[in-house]
């Protein structure tokens, strides 16, 4: 039984027994880690406020052939907006089960928990929450190796693609789309480009009208969607309260 440290964002959590948690965290050193979290429904568990949804702590763990024991922790950032919000809320929780459900155990990747860092940060507060959720979503398929063909048809070449197609991965064009294939106006693709090449202090500079960031939330979940081989109840949540951005300030 090896003790070791991890910095880590808490993705989700269950209960176990009467008064344990499962808790997942997304780490820096080894990705997704699932740890039991001993008496931590208990009113004075020194482990109630670091495992809470959302917040990005430094954890003590003990490895063991199953699940993790947290055996410390100390908070970083509580991200309390998320918890307190009902809009920053239902993007933090689609950010965190996409990730879930797209990464699998101890798999490292550094890179995503930065993102997932810096990525918290804007949801909690900054007012632009369906843009930066539509960046999560195109910078995490880029890193997981699906990153959407956004330069030419990837059914036959042409320069004149226009549509996307979730089945395709990609963009078509006319000749080459199917039923599935979404208009994409000028706007629209030149937002998506940006974002899959832009780093995230960069993304304050776009200012996406609300059709565009309406088109890209009609694509962009589905495409994450098609390649996970799921779509997320998360999902289902924030669409249900209709967010987008009005006059150019989202809640």
């Amino acid at each position: 039984m090896a003790l070791y440290k991890a910095e880590a964002v808490v993705l989700r959590s269950r209960s176990l027994g009467e008064a344990d948690k499962i808790v997942t965290l997304f780490t820096y050193e080894r990705g997704k880690v699932e740890a039991v979290a001993r008496g931590v429904r208990r009113p004075r568990s020194r482990l109630l406020g670091v495992t809470q949804l959302f917040t990005h702590g430094r954890f003590l763990l003990y490895e063991r052939k199953s699940l993790d024991t947290i055996s410390q922790g100390e908070i970083v950032r509580s991200f309390l907006p998320l918890r307190e919000d009902l809009l920053r809320m239902a993007h933090a929780a689609y950010v965190a089960e996409l990730l879930d459900r797209t990464t699998e155990l101890n798999d490292g990747h550094p890179r995503l928990f930065a993102l997932l860092l810096m990525v918290m940060e804007m949801l909690a507060t900054g007012p632009r929450l369906a843009l930066t959720t539509r960046y999560f979503e195109v910078q995490l398929m880029q890193e997981l190796g699906f990153r959407p063909h956004l330069d030419d048809c990837v059914r036959c070449g042409a320069q004149d693609a226009s549509w996307f197609s979730v089945e395709a991965g990609g963009l078509v064009c006319g000749r080459c789309r199917g039923a599935d294939a979404t208009k994409l106006d000028h706007e629209s693709l030149e937002v998506m480009r940006y974002m899959a090449r832009a780093e995230p202090a960069r993304l304050g500079v776009l200012r996406p009208s609300r059709r565009a960031l309406q088109t890209l939330e009609d694509v962009l979940p589905k495409y994450c969607a098609a390649r996970i081989g799921r779509w997320l109840h998360s999902m289902d949540f924030l669409l249900s309260l209709g967010a987008a951005e009005t006059q150019g300030v989202e809640r």
